[in-house]
């Protein structure tokens, strides 16, 4: 069984975007399938929506007219969304970054010219400098950075979030209203600064 985020919002509330109320539920482990074969079928038909939807992308950035767009990211997620709408464009550039890297393909090469296709636009041409550095994350040295008072990165504390080896109320320990960089709702991803 597939299991979600544990600050991933539930609400059933939400219409259909790459994904169905459903395949939201069983993404995040609330619904089983009642055969082998049922959950396949589920698994692939999100995997066609998934891919479909990538390329559908390209005619985003080629058609729609560029006040619907602000309409959505401007208004909707900037204004009215919230944690939820940073949270969101996180992992959308999260994921994206994954799938390039289970390709072929060089992610520097594939931000340059993107950042390029956006830009042209405007008639212009950017230079993109992307410096990556891998650190080893590891649950007593993140606990250590806490117990100091240090500041912690979305990617500790997401790493943390998702540990077996911390359990949410000593995570919430660190982050509660009195401290400095407090997370309402359990939403730890969204208040975290220092990104």
């Amino acid at each position: 069984m597939v299991r979600g985020p544990r600050w991933f919002d539930v609400s059933e509330d939400r219409g259909r975007g790459i994904l169905s109320p459903a395949d939201r539920a069983y993404l995040r482990g609330d619904r089983e399938y009642g055969s082998v074969q049922s959950e396949r079928n589920a698994r692939a038909r999100i995997r066609d929506r998934v891919e479909q939807s990538v390329l559908d992308f390209e005619l985003l950035v080629e058609c729609l007219p560029e006040g619907d767009r602000e309409l959505v990211f401007g208004k909707r997620f900037d204004e009215g969304e919230g944690v939820e709408g940073f949270d969101a464009l996180v992992s959308m550039l999260a994921f994206c970054y994954l799938a390039v890297g289970d390709t072929e393909l060089d992610f520097e090469t594939v931000l340059r010219e993107a950042v390029n296709v956006a830009e042209a636009t405007d008639d212009r041409a950017a230079t993109v400098e992307f410096d990556l550095t891998f650190q080893t994350l590891g649950v007593d040295q993140l606990r250590s950075k806490l117990e100091r008072g240090e500041t912690l990165s979305l990617t500790e504390v997401a790493f943390l979030h998702r540990s077996d080896q911390v359990r949410p109320d000593e995570l919430a320990r660190y982050f509660s209203d009195d401290a400095p960089d407090g997370v309402d709702d359990g939403r730890i991803q969204s208040k975290v600064t220092d990104f």
